[in-house]
């Protein structure tokens, strides 16, 4: 009796570790094991919500608005200044739509829904618990009493602090943008505004880990990785453009500071996106950013030529999961003046 008792405890043993180990299947990219996920809440994750009353994100915002993963959070009367239009909100809903186009030719779905789970922060997913938010405002920060910008006056906002550690967001979405000096009311300067907003909050939230090997391809987070963030595919392909002269972001200084750096490779992977759809030279004025941005840059074959590890990071890890919007519907919903309408439509 003893010998069968611990043949059965051998069986037992033998079948238990390959169970373990062939579901452990870890790897370096948290995300790729979400390819193994029926795809049958898909409806679920192309969802248009409706735009509603919201005091629950903190005293800035009042409404807010869910996305394909993305909750837009929008300011009301407070701090001194007037409430973001609700047709504004709604611009940028439909703007986030157009980005996830999943009758794209060009999307992989597995890995598009995948980058909206990643949005989302649902199980499994890199910022796990942790949605993304896109906060949407009137103007500039100086613009509030107290400015919501600063430390001290995210702590003036009742509820505000709050809602940030409990979300992935990283920049605000101006309605007339102030920041930079008097408001330009032309729809071009309203699309690439938006745009150069809502894309770093979708590069860093979304788009890396979405495709098989992005989540340590697109690693940002300089910060958190000062030993490696030199390693990643984003910043060699930033290096090369900036060692050519090709991206000047003095804004940072040294790139090889790890306290700065993951600004630069921000802007870069906006800048990189924005002209592999050559929307450069379409909507920035006087169709240039240079010399932050090379004029030679502004056109695939362009960034193919004086940027090859920039145009191969673009088609591998965001081509697949972004769609590049129609220019005629842009400017029919970002219209002079404020013109145009979203035609967003909720679920």
């Amino acid at each position: 009796m003893e010998i069968k008792f611990n043949y059965q405890k051998k069986i037992l043993f033998i079948f238990l570790s390959f169970f373990i180990f062939s579901c452990s299947g870890s790897t370096g990219n948290k995300n790729d094991n979400l390819d193994d996920k029926n795809n049958f809440d898909s409806e679920y994750l192309y969802k248009k919500g409706t735009l509603i009353i919201d005091s629950k994100n903190g005293a800035l915002f009042d409404r807010s608005l869910t996305v394909n993963g993305v909750k837009i959070v929008v300011a009301g009367v407070v701090g001194g200044q007037k409430a973001v239009p609700d047709e504004w909100a709604k611009k940028v809903a439909r703007a986030i739509e157009l980005l996830m186009n999943n009758n794209d030719f060009n999307i992989d779905i597995t890995a598009q829904e995948k980058m909206l789970r990643i949005l989302e922060g649902a199980p499994g997913t890199w910022h796990e618990g942790y949605p993304t938010a896109q906060r949407v405002a009137y103007g500039a920060g100086v613009d509030y009493d107290p400015n919501p910008l600063t430390d001290s006056g995210v702590l003036s906002y009742a509820g505000y602090k709050t809602f940030l550690d409990a979300h992935s967001a990283n920049d605000m979405v101006w309605y007339k943008n102030s920041s930079s000096g008097p408001v330009n009311s032309s729809g071009d300067n309203d699309i690439q505004e938006l745009f150069e907003h809502l894309l770093h909050t979708i590069h860093l939230f979304g788009v890396r880990g979405a495709v098989n090997g992005s989540e340590e391809a697109l690693n940002w987070d300089s910060e958190k990785n000062p030993d490696t963030f030199q390693s990643t595919a984003l910043y060699n392909a930033m290096k090369e453009a900036y060692d050519k002269g090709f991206f000047q972001p003095d804004y940072v200084g040294d790139i090889t500071d790890p306290i700065k750096v993951h600004v630069a490779l921000k802007e870069y992977l906006y800048l990189l996106n924005f002209n592999m759809w050559e929307f450069g030279s379409e909507f920035w004025e006087n169709q240039s950013l240079s010399p932050e941005w090379s004029d030679s840059m502004r056109t695939p074959d362009g960034i193919q030529a004086n940027n090859p590890l920039g145009y191969d990071l673009y088609n591998t890890y965001v081509k697949p999961v972004l769609s590049r919007p129609d220019v005629a519907t842009l400017r029919s919903i970002f219209q002079d003046n404020d013109g145009g309408v979203s035609g967003y439509v909720p679920d």
